[in-house]
């Protein structure tokens, strides 16, 4: 599934653990490269770009963006005369209110060229988690992050969307899987006054999660929304914990005549 959790943020559809303290990560970052100053020493003849991602929301994890600097050697010389070479370089992956994920990158293999093929936006790099801060101090793990849906904007800089996508370890975390408990879906009968054309209907719903207690419930449409006299209208509500983990219900409203 996919689904929209609030202006910017998607809910990204895979996202597994396994023993405690181990985390299967599957995470797509949409990002438009910009022009910026390189991190690290690099010869002269690099060019870096910044590219920014999220938020998205990762099941098991939580709300999540990243940040790096993509550094492209434009003349790296033979045996990649006229060709280009994505050099080494740091990532982070910020997971609001927990913390940051550090990941070393590793160079992509082979001469890439740039358009029309424009394989220097696409390469898949592997990289190795070196640590992090918050709950994610003395993280390990490895992966690697692929590219998709590339291309280029009229400012000649490219977007595409990163998929990131390995094992993350963390001594003494337990990854929260578990999406929150949703009670009150229960379907409604309102009888509307007489000549009543629309009626309003308010319900309540409450969700409890195991690890952050209560959790705010959102349905559409809303309590105290009006609903037509004479029809059965569907309301659907949803409710996600810190981590992510979304529980969904559905219950119906029937409007009946006098």
């Amino acid at each position: 599934f996919s689904a929209a959790l609030a202006a910017g943020i998607t809910l990204v559809p895979f996202a597994a653990g396994g023993a405690a303290g181990t985390f299967s990560v599957h995470a797509e970052m949409r990002w438009q490269g910009t022009a910026s100053q390189c991190v690290g020493s690099y010869p002269a003849s690099v060019t870096c770009y910044s590219h920014p991602g999220g938020p998205v929301a990762v099941p098991g994890l939580g709300v999540v963006s990243q940040s790096y600097s993509y550094p492209v050697d434009t003349n790296p010389g033979p045996p990649c005369s006229g060709g280009f070479q994505v050099l080494p370089y740091p990532a982070r992956l910020a997971v609001s209110g927990k913390g940051e994920i550090f990941l070393a990158v590793r160079a992509a293999e082979g001469c890439l060229q740039g358009p029309p093929s424009d394989t220097v936006l696409s390469p898949t790099q592997t990289f190795t988690v070196t640590g992090g801060s918050g709950v994610y101090a003395g993280a390990s793990g490895s992966g690697a992050v692929g590219r998709t849906r590339i291309g280029r904007l009229s400012s000649g800089h490219g977007y595409g969307t990163d998929v990131w996508e390995g094992t993350l370890v963390v001594p003494g975390f337990e990854f929260d899987l578990t999406p929150p408990r949703l009670t009150g879906a229960v379907g409604k009968v309102v009888r509307a006054p007489s000549r009543a054309t629309r009626v309003r209907v308010r319900y309540r719903l409450a969700a409890t999660d195991n690890v952050d207690g209560a959790v705010a419930v959102a349905c559409q449409p809303r309590s105290g929304s009006l609903f037509t006299v004479g029809r059965k209208t569907v309301v659907r509500c949803s409710a996600t914990d810190k981590s992510a983990n979304t529980m969904r219900a559905s219950f119906t409203v029937t409007v009946k005549r006098p």
